[in-house]
């Protein structure tokens, strides 16, 4: 019993949390219409959404890259925008401030759900968002079966929010194997190619995907700090190195303290 209970208050904090940011009068104005004013079939997660906007908020990201659109990409927007109004009210160096700041750069393989999600976002929002459309083609990295999105944005994110694409999206096979057999996982493998790049303090949420989040901790090269968590179907990981340098160690100070 006393699991239930700290599951309900669990619940009960996520929307309270959704109402007092004002997401859920965000996501209401916009839950019913898609791009061409359908409505839309798959409703908001609150949990998922509360979690990625509390993530982004705490951590004060400047530049998200999200995988996947939907209700997310409002909600990173909204998370972003606060972000910036907190740093421009704060005493903190405008030097801090890299070059993609406060929005939200959101690859999907399919032209409908970008529409779609790009309809939702408000006049004063859309700042924060860019969108790209790119196919996702079937590969291999190092020998192992995954795909990639052809075309990314040419960021260097401090946040990456992982929830795309959908199977059917990926185009091509390998040796007979391909994403249309529905009991093969999607296996991204699009951060591995980016991980080079990466700057310390850099955190990835993976939403469900967990055969996916398994297969990018088993291929990453430097280090993390990472949680896989079976009840809230997510895992997450940061990349827990020393800083590169001033500039580097002045960002994490901000965004996540002096610790």
């Amino acid at each position: 019993m006393d699991n239930a209970f700290e599951v309900v208050e669990l619940l009960d904090a996520a929307a309270e949390y959704f109402r007092a940011e004002g997401l859920a009068d965000l996501v209401a104005c916009s839950q019913s219409t898609g791009s061409n004013g359908h409505s839309v079939a798959i409703e908001p997660d609150i949990d998922d959404l509360v979690r990625l906007h509390q993530l982004i908020r705490d951590r004060r990201a400047f530049t998200v890259l999200e995988f996947g659109t939907g209700y997310s990409t409002l909600v990173i927007a909204d998370a972003l925008a606060k972000n910036a109004d907190d740093f421009a009210s704060s005493d903190a160096e405008v030097e801090l401030l890299p070059a993609d700041a406060f929005r939200v750069f959101s690859v999907d393989a399919s032209e409908a759900w970008l529409a779609t999600a790009m309809a939702r976002i408000p006049c004063g929002l859309q700042t924060h968002v860019v969108a790209t459309h790119s196919p996702v083609q079937i590969g291999t990295f190092k020998g192992q079966l995954c795909h990639f999105y052809e075309r990314l944005p040419n960021v260097v994110p401090d946040f990456i929010y992982l929830d795309g694409p959908d199977p059917s999206d990926v185009v091509g096979a390998v040796n007979g194997l391909d994403f249309s057999h529905r009991e093969r996982t999607v296996i991204s493998g699009d951060l591995l190619l980016m991980e080079p790049t990466f700057v310390p303090g850099l955190i990835v949420l993976v939403d469900g995907r967990t055969n996916n989040a398994r297969f990018l901790a088993n291929n990453f090269r430097r280090t993390y700090d990472w949680l896989e968590d079976p009840g809230g179907d997510f895992t997450m990981f940061e990349l827990a190195e020393p800083p590169l340098g001033p500039r580097n160690r002045a960002r994490l100070a901000y965004c996540a303290g002096e610790d």
